[in-house]
């Protein structure tokens, strides 16, 4: 029986996904072995941060945020992330600080595209 040089749809599109999961885990790998964290973890870790941050008092939306105390608390939350980790017997990540110190600045202080949420 000859071999068949065609693919289905169904077949292309298995292929394409997991062409697509290995590039995205390739880029996952990257950003851990440099120390820099995944955007969502990032993500999670400032939403994280404000909530704690605004939660503090009975007054959050009354005083001002201070950038410093904010971005520290950031970096508590991704060292927490880090003990869960561990604790379910998981590696932690080692982040570099320059490298959180980039993420967060593109993330925070890079404008929005128009229509793009987020």
């Amino acid at each position: 029986m000859a071999k068949r040089l065609t693919i289905t749809a169904e077949e292309r599109a298995e292929h394409e996904r997991e062409l697509a999961r290995k590039r995205k885990q390739g880029e996952r790998e990257r950003r851990r072995d440099a120390g820099r964290p995944e955007p969502v973890i990032l993500d999670r870790a400032i939403a994280d941060a404000l909530r704690s941050f605004l939660s503090r008092d009975d007054l959050p939306l009354t005083r001002p945020l201070d950038p410093v105390a904010l971005l520290k608390t950031v970096r508590d939350h991704l060292l927490l992330r880090n003990l869960r980790l561990e604790k379910e017997g998981r590696e932690p990540i080692v982040y570099d600080p320059q490298q959180v110190a980039q993420a967060l600045k593109e993330r925070l202080l890079t404008r929005a595209e128009p229509g793009r949420a987020a």
